[in-house]
């Protein structure tokens, strides 16, 4: 009984990829948000 792969390597590592890229997409907003209430909060 073979089990079912339901994604290839490659699949799997283009998914790994996006997910990383965003991860840093986030992490680059969340950042900006932070550096930005900063300036608010002298203002």
């Amino acid at each position: 009984m073979s089990v079912s792969v339901p994604f290839s390597d490659e699949d799997l590592a283009r998914r790994r990829a996006s997910s990383r890229r965003l991860a840093w997409l986030i992490g680059a907003a969340v950042l900006a948000l932070y550096v930005i209430g900063f300036f608010f909060k002298r203002g």
